[in-house]
């Protein structure tokens, strides 16, 4: 009885340090308006930002994303409303003044 209750607590403890040790999930947001965006016969859709007021920054939706189209839907939605959306970039601390080519996500706050 013993032995069964000395490897329940091994296994726990096992656990609680696997949870201790996972890192946290990284990413950036930018909210900005869109100041314009280009979908290229290519495939490709090129969105540039506006950060408060002022242009700056884009976001490049490649042609092989299988959520290109839903983000061009969302992207035009937000734009004929004049509303904000918010940009997940996939690498942390990214800036969204920058170009960038990791977009994991959009939405309308």
């Amino acid at each position: 009885m013993a032995m069964k209750k000395y490897f329940k607590t091994l296994a726990i403890a096992l656990g609680l340090a696997t949870v201790a040790v996972t890192p946290a999930a990284a990413y950036t947001e930018c909210t900005a308006k869109i100041a314009s965006a280009f979908y290229s016969q290519e495939g490709y859709v090129w969105i540039n930002l506006a950060i408060n007021g002022a242009t700056g920054g884009a976001i490049v939706v490649d042609k092989a994303d299988l959520n290109r189209e839903a983000y061009l839907s969302i992207l035009l939605t937000a734009r004929a409303q004049d509303k904000s959306v918010i940009f997940r970039l996939a690498k942390d601390n990214g800036a969204c003044t920058a170009t960038n080519y990791d977009l994991t996500g959009i939405w309308i706050p």
